[in-house]
């Protein structure tokens, strides 16, 4: 490494456009933190007439003034863009000196980019407040407010509304109120309410099904674990001695538990008091019983969920339901499988499965303490020669873990009317993407939507096979963020040729074998598919690109970004994956992943 000379350093000392700070140790790591520490002290001083109040906001670990406060806030840009300021090395380890500096009017850049990330997850939540996302949408609010109280001038940051300009320090503390006003929980009625000790919810923003929605709730003496809610439906667990009225619901906002996916978002927690919302706490009403087709829970009898109200449904996605005499044998075996998952007493329903759904019966049963929350309304699509049933509402909890999710799981039957497998179904969104499509066949986007289901469910099985079976022996498996142009062999995989191919790609082998080792460190995995984009492909016949937000939860890690998949679905039941990749967020120089890329 090459030392800077002494004449550089010491005329960027007496230049008084520079702001700089050195440290000294015997690592350079250890050296240039030290730098980093003196040049954030230097910043401090410089920018103190732009904060407001900055020592209202930051969490007191003692006696805390002003300029302790400013040195808290702009210690959370170290991990992140103050690495980008300029660096000399005076002199290497074991007596590391490294010296630090930065233009002053370079200083706003340091800023700017936590303020773009402001407005980026204000857009975010706008978007997932209309499609009724209300965890997301919370989630990115509350972000970004603490984000905003960590810049500089932060009472003057506006975000453009469709035109309207909005001061976000007053502005987004009136839309996470807004959020919790249009939020409505109630018991589901008394004759379906209650299944093994879970009292059931219909959950409701501005009239509509939440797609997801976190909460906890108040027990009698403390505040459960976190719940998460699916298409509407949440569940509470009734202790024994707890009564069903007067319960309260918290709305989860802060996500304290997954701030540490993103290291600037977990630093700027730390350091902020934060925001309490008293508008988040919500009583459970109560909803008088009303006449139901639906059996008691004791007798655990489906019925087929088409209606009158569902024939449009049916007409406009163009999806073959199976109903009356010919959906009787499917019911009748769901009715027995309904009964032994409850009983805990699965011998009688063997012969109803083939040896691969057994296989896979079993692993969800041992998949977070699975329970039936409530007695199902069934449907049953044709699939060529299959029939999918749609869906069964479970809860899975964690021994190890403080989240509990709610899961519909989709049956499918083969041609002899054995259940060959079970997966985890999409949310009504991102299942209604796929299955409105018209202008696609209807067992291709039946199809479609049965691979997004396995794949997922595979992973939170653990089905390290299946897994390695649907991807290519050469697929294009990507994660990272940082473009680069690769070089290598003319005889690659012609999907390897392109320009968007990241430093951090992974044969297959690599990927699996990680792959190998996360599931072998988490007791579970769990995958949400949010909105999704699907497009085929105009030559390779059933070739599809499918862009997906995802969220991933574990036992020990969490993130949110963006997944795309080029599948091959010519053999339906031999899917094949060409391409998989992953990012955090959208690249600034093309955006998303997408099929016209490979």
């Amino acid at each position: 490494m090459v030392v800077a000379s002494a004449q550089s350093i010491s005329e960027i000392k007496r230049d008084k456009d520079y702001i700089w700070g050195e440290g000294k140790g015997v690592t350079l790591t250890q050296a240039d933190n030290e730098a980093l520490n003196d040049l954030i002290t230097q910043i401090s001083v410089t920018v103190e007439s732009r904060y407001s109040k900055i020592d209202e906001n930051v969490i007191a670990g003692g006696n805390v003034d002003t300029q302790s406060s400013f040195r808290a806030v702009l210690q959370t840009y170290s991990n992140a863009t103050l690495q980008n300021t300029e660096r000399f090395v005076i002199s290497n380890e074991p007596d590391a000196h490294v010296f630090r500096f930065v233009k002053k009017v370079d200083i706003d850049r340091i800023f700017a980019s936590r303020k773009a990330k402001v407005n980026d997850m204000v857009s975010f939540a706008l978007r997932a407040q209309r499609e009724c996302k209300i965890d997301e949408a919370l989630r990115n609010f509350y972000w970004a407010y603490c984000l905003l109280q960590s810049l500089p001038s932060s009472h003057e940051v506006t975000y453009d509304n469709n035109g309207e300009s909005c001061l976000l320090i007053t502005w987004i503390p009136e839309q996470i109120r807004k959020i919790f006003s249009l939020i409505k929980i109630s018991k589901q009625p008394s004759s379906e309410n209650c299944v093994d000790g879970m009292l059931v919810l219909n959950i409701s923003y501005d009239g509509k099904p939440v797609s997801s929605f976190d909460y906890t709730y108040f027990d009698g003496m403390d505040w459960s674990n976190i719940y998460s809610a699916k298409d509407g439906l949440g569940v509470i667990e009734l202790l024994p001695g707890m009564a069903a009225d007067n319960l309260q619901i918290r709305c989860e906002y802060e996500f304290a538990g997954e701030a540490h996916t993103d290291k600037e978002i977990e630093s700027v927690v730390k350091v902020m008091k934060g925001t309490a919302f008293r508008d988040a706490y919500i009583w459970v009403r109560s909803v008088p019983s009303k006449e139901t087709s639906v059996a008691s829970a004791g007798n655990m009898t489906v019925e087929p969920e088409l209606n009158a109200n569902s024939t449009s449904d049916v007409e406009t996605s163009g999806v073959t339901f199976i109903e009356g005499d010919d959906a009787e044998p499917y019911e009748e075996k769901m009715n027995r499988i309904l009964l032994a998952v409850r009983d805990k007493n699965y011998d009688n329903v063997r012969n109803l499965f083939t040896d691969q759904g057994w296989v896979m019966f079993e692993k969800l049963l041992a998949y977070g303490q699975a329970r039936l929350i409530n007695t199902p309304r069934l449907c049953f699509i044709a699939a060529d020669n299959k029939v999918i049933c749609r869906s069964v509402p479970m809860s899975f909890s964690f021994r190890n873990n403080n989240r509990k999710f709610v899961e519909d799981v989709v049956f499918t039957f083969d041609e002899k009317k054995r259940i060959e497998s079970l997966a985890f179904g999409l949310g009504q969104e991102a299942m209604e993407d796929i299955l409105y499509h018209s202008v696609w066949e209807e067992k291709s986007r039946i199809f479609l939507m049965s691979f997004l289901e396995n794949y997922k469910t595979a992973y939170a099985l653990k089905r390290l096979d299946y897994i390695r079976d649907i991807f290519d022996d050469n697929a294009v498996i990507i994660t990272g963020a940082v473009t680069q142009r690769v070089t290598g062999d003319v005889e690659m995989n012609r999907y390897r040729n392109n320009r968007y191919v990241r430093y951090n790609r992974q044969t297959k082998d690599q990927y699996l074998r990680n792959l190998d080792r996360c599931f072998r460190s988490n007791e579970f995995i769990n995958i949400r598919f949010g909105n999704n984009d699907v497009v085929k492909a105009g030559t390779g016949g059933e070739l599809y690109g499918i862009q997906i937000k995802q969220d991933y939860y574990s036992t020990n890690y969490g993130d949110q970004g963006y997944l795309f998949l080029m599948v091959d679905l010519n053999d339906p039941e031999r899917p094949v994956i060409k391409v998989r990749t992953w990012q955090p967020e959208k690249d600034p120089d093309f955006g998303l992943y997408d099929i016209g890329m490979f």
